[in-house]
C-alpha cells in the first residue's frame, strides 16, 4: 500500500501525474475550441471557393446560370410532379455525364475529342 504522505491526491496517485489516457476537462475544452475553429476555417474556405466558382460561372455564362437557377427553383418549389422530376433529373444527369466525358476526352488528347464529337453527331 502506498504511503499517504507521498501523495497529494485523494486516490493516492502522486500529484502532477494523471492516469494514462485521461485528460482534464480544461484540455478537452481547449481541444473542442481548436477543433471548432479549424472547422469554421474549413467551412469559410469552402464557402469562398463556392462563391468564386459561382461568380466565375455567372460572368462566363450568365444565361445558362440564370436558366439553371430558375429551373432548380421551380423544381424545388414543387413545380413538377415527383415522377416527372425524377425523369428530368435522370435525363439531365445523363447529359451532364456525356458532356463531362467529352470534356475529359478533349483534355486527355486533342484527337480523342474529335472522334467523340463525330460519333455523337
Amino acid at each position: 500500500m502506498r504511503d499517504a504522505k507521498h501523495s497529494n491526491e485523494p486516490n493516492g496517485a502522486p500529484s502532477g501525474t494523471e492516469p494514462q489516457g485521461q485528460r482534464s476537462l480544461g484540455e478537452h475544452g481547449r481541444q473542442i475550441y481548436y477543433d471548432a475553429h479549424a472547422l469554421a476555417a474549413a467551412v469559410q474556405d469552402a464557402a469562398d471557393d463556392l462563391e468564386r466558382y459561382v461568380t466565375e460561372q455567372v460572368q462566363r455564362r450568365p444565361y445558362r446560370t440564370l436558366g439553371v437557377a430558375a429551373g432548380v427553383g421551380f423544381v424545388l418549389g414543387g413545380g413538377l410532379r415527383p415522377r416527372l422530376t425524377a425523369v428530368l433529373f435522370g435525363a439531365a444527369a445523363r447529359l451532364a455525364m456525356a458532356l463531362a466525358a467529352r470534356e475529359l476526352a478533349a483534355r486527355l488528347s486533342p484527337g480523342a475529342s474529335a472522334s467523340v464529337q463525330n460519333k455523337s453527331s
